[in-house]
């Protein structure tokens, strides 16, 4: 991260860390319990096992998340980004990292990775079979994080100034 300079503000660069980190995890964790319906077996599976799994796939996709927001923040030299106004060039590339790990993801682990496979419920895209839901999951979580971490982020700033004064 040097070449992002956060040297002067390396406790305020860590915060938005975490809040990326842990407001991802709590969003993608709702989003792959709500899709449970769409995979084969979960439905049946017996419920520790389906928050298991889905707690699995939950750290994945905050680590995917933050590797977005982290490259997002290395192109545009600016590791607080979220916190003000989004340039199109580094919002595309934040979505569109999560979106190709996504699909490559998916038609690694729905294939040759047989990780799981998808029920008759799950619209897939015709070319590669990768599931319609976890690719909305990428354009839609992104956005609710990027928004939702600027709101906290900026009201962490304020809070910590009027402590200071």
């Amino acid at each position: 991260m040097v070449c992002l300079n956060i040297s002067r503000r390396p406790g305020a660069a860590a915060v938005l860390a975490l809040m990326v980190w842990s407001v991802s995890f709590f969003l993608h964790f709702f989003w792959e319990m709500a899709q449970v319906p769409f995979f084969v077996g979960m439905a049946e599976a017996r419920h520790w096992d389906v928050v298991w799994l889905c707690t699995r796939a939950t750290l994945g996709d905050a680590n995917i998340a933050f590797g977005a927001y982290t490259m997002a923040a290395g192109l545009s030299r600016d590791w607080f980004w979220v916190a003000k106004s989004w340039s199109r060039s580094t919002l595309l590339i934040y979505l569109c990292v999560g979106l190709i790990v996504t699909i490559v993801f998916e038609y690694w682990a729905t294939g040759d990775g047989q990780r799981w496979s998808y029920s008759e419920r799950m619209p897939e895209l015709a070319v590669t079979g990768t599931g319609i839901l976890p690719l909305v999951q990428w354009v839609v979580l992104p956005m609710l994080l990027a928004y939702s971490t600027k709101w906290m982020f900026l009201g962490w700033l304020v809070l910590r100034r009027t402590e200071r004064e």
